[in-house]
């Protein structure tokens, strides 16, 4: 335990700033560092959260200032060898960006490499502190809506991205159970990216769960459209909710539920490395979801459904776009982020 826990962010793109006011609403924590590879963005991030030592590249920061704390705030495909190299540089807790990578490989020797060292690695799937979340997670372990229950989830943005949160939501309310299978289904016509991973235009798919939970999940396939509100069905019921509210609807009528304010992102986290509970979002949890994502690709490559055990290092997505199974028209765009597109085509040769 220590007065004051150092922190550094590494990348200073707008979800920086969500983890920059973690650390400045906590009194235990300082930002002492950041890092960009733009030295605009970083002067203008520092500048606004009063950061002294900003460095251009994020090994120099490690070694300089060998924080406790580190941020990952990083393109997706950086996300694993950054996370590696704070544990090694001997960071106390890391938080990670979701999703942990673009294939399955790169978060798995992170996870590995943060155990082996006794790091305590968290991913930013932040939306488990919801008390929506919360209430609709402790409904369905009472038993509210009955067993099994399903969910159908439709939103935007591309299956790292929006699909990472959405699966992890749905683990998180069930009690994180294991998956048992996976249908998959994608179209790419286009040679999209999204911050510079390869994205399919359209994703749909089937996950079950042990205990006969379903989760049918349709990313893009209307365009334009992204879910504000959810519902989650069993047999006895359905709770009606979204992050703030929860509402449930059963033979006893409909009832709003009340919500139980939750701890904080960091407060969680500090707690852990101070001997307190495992964090909600630990990264060997997180990695699940990973493994889901990538047995979605699967299934789609192979044209069957994908079970357990899943150990694939490499991503399918990007397989089938080398080997020409995923054929395209035009010029590579990004969806999200032009220059994480140019970073990747001058460092992958992804064009």
């Amino acid at each position: 335990m220590v007065d004051t826990y150092r922190a550094a962010i590494i990348a200073t793109g707008g979800i920086a700033n969500t983890h920059a006011g973690y650390y400045e609403a906590d009194q235990r924590t300082e930002i002492v560092a950041g890092a960009d590879l733009n030295q605009e963005h970083l002067t203008q991030f520092c500048d606004k959260h009063g950061i002294a030592a900003r460095y251009l590249d994020y090994q120099e920061l490690l070694d300089e200032q060998q924080p406790d704390l580190v941020s990952v705030c990083t393109w997706n495909g950086t996300h694993p060898e950054i996370t590696i190299a704070a544990a090694q540089a001997g960071a106390q807790a890391i938080i990670s960006e979701k999703p942990m990578g673009e294939d399955l490989g790169g978060p798995m020797d992170a996870v590995a490499e943060c155990e082996r060292r006794g790091v305590k690695l968290v991913v930013h799937h932040q939306t488990r502190f919801r008390p929506g979340l919360w209430a609709v997670k402790e409904l369905i372990a009472a038993g509210a809506i009955g067993t099994p229950v399903s969910m159908h989830y439709y939103t935007g943005g591309g299956l790292l991205n929006i699909g990472s949160h959405s699966i992890d939501n749905y683990r998180w309310v069930l009690g994180d159970p294991g998956w048992t299978s996976v249908v998959g289904w994608i179209q790419r016509q286009t040679h999209r990216f999204e911050r510079g991973s390869y994205c399919e235009e359209k994703t749909h798919a089937l996950v079950e769960f042990e205990g006969g939970h379903q989760f049918i999940l349709s990313i893009d396939m209307v365009d334009g459209q992204k879910a504000t509100q959810f519902a989650i069905h069993g047999p006895e019921g359905l709770i009606k909710f979204d992050r703030e509210w929860a509402t449930l609807l059963n033979a006893d009528g409909e009832q709003q539920i009340e919500m139980q304010p939750q701890p904080t992102y960091l407060g969680e986290l500090i707690d852990w490395i101070e001997g307190g509970p495992a964090h909600r979002n630990l990264g060997r949890g997180a990695l699940v979801t990973q493994q889901i994502m990538m047995a979605i690709y699967q299934s789609a490559m192979i044209r069957a459904r994908v079970e357990p055990p899943y150990d694939k290092r490499a991503c399918p997505l990007e397989e089938m776009i080398r080997q020409g199974m995923l054929p395209w028209e035009g010029e590579p765009y990004d969806s999200r982020k032009q220059d994480a597109l140019e970073y990747s085509l001058q460092r992958w040769g992804r064009g």
